[in-house]
């Protein structure tokens, strides 16, 4: 008898001493409740004792709704499970959660240490893959007329969509994706640098095969111009005029960037080796 009470007191302390930070996971437009509950698992297999939260809520139409609302919404849900978490969370957004929880990394309070962004269109969304999903009505040349009015802000999508070739409704009407970017003029809000700056680490995943982020690469914060060419993350102007800390963040050497082939958008969150091997090492 004594020899199991002690037994279980040692695995008690183990699981309350492992130093695995809680992780918090924000799921993507449509996705169904327990779409991350797979990745979630692998997370506590490979780290038995973690705290892993798939917040539920807002899925289906609901995530439609405009992204300052979701920020909300999700920031509320996470707040009693930083205040419990005296050495911080980390963060896991998959697809548009990533561009969510990058809004709460930049509007809000937190102790966030190390953000995952899983095949998040972070430097914006442009292509017709995406809008079938959703909108199979619309195409990407012509959605613009819809999603940049103040009506079309409502919906959660035109709040990063960033069309190459209207660049100047973009920046007049969209209400989410510039403002994180600090890139709108006559407007700079340095808390949003000074909270992504409490990162101590970004792990931006993504792939050539994802086949719905367009382009791809957004997911690592590089973009199209103009003529629909790729700028590179470090050619982009919130990079180079470090308008929200993402610069500095790379040159101290806290961005980690993934390009992982063969993995289709739908999949990232079910892929054991992305899990394995882009996921895993950054839950310590």
């Amino acid at each position: 008898m004594k020899i199991a009470y002690l037994w279980g007191l040692s695995l008690l302390l183990l699981v309350s001493c492992n130093g695995y930070k809680p992780v918090v996971i924000v799921h993507g437009v449509w996705d169904l409740r327990d779409s991350l509950y797979f990745m979630a698992d692998m997370i506590k297999e490979a780290h038995p004792g973690t705290e892993v939260h798939v917040l539920d809520l807002l899925h289906g139409w609901k995530s439609l709704a405009p992204l300052w609302y979701q920020v909300k919404s999700f920031y509320k849900r996470m707040k009693p499970i930083m205040e419990k978490a005296e050495d911080g969370i980390i963060l896991i957004g998959y697809s548009q959660g990533g561009i969510i929880s990058r809004g709460i990394v930049e509007s809000m309070d937190h102790n966030i240490t190390t953000f995952i962004s899983l095949s998040s269109p972070q430097a914006g969304q442009y292509g017709d893959e995406f809008l079938r999903l959703i909108f199979p009505q619309y195409i990407k040349e012509t959605v613009y007329e819809v999603f940049y009015s103040r009506v079309g802000q409502r919906i959660s999508v035109a709040n990063y969509w960033n069309d190459p070739h209207h660049q100047e409704l973009y920046y007049k009407y969209s209400s989410y994706l510039p403002y994180l970017n600090n890139e709108i003029e006559h407007y700079f809000n340095e808390d949003y640098r000074d909270n992504f700056m409490k990162l101590k680490q970004l792990v931006l995943i993504g792939g050539p095969d994802d086949g719905v982020i367009t382009p791809w690469q957004s997911s690592h914060f590089s973009y199209f111009n103009k003529n629909e060419n790729m700028t590179d993350m470090r050619d982009q102007s919130f990079y180079l005029f470090d308008s929200f800390g993402l610069r500095s963040l790379d040159k101290a050497g806290k961005v980690k960037i993934y390009e992982v082939p063969g993995v289709h958008h739908t999949v990232w969150h079910h892929n054991v080796s992305v899990i394995e091997n882009c996921i895993l090492p950054w839950l310590d």
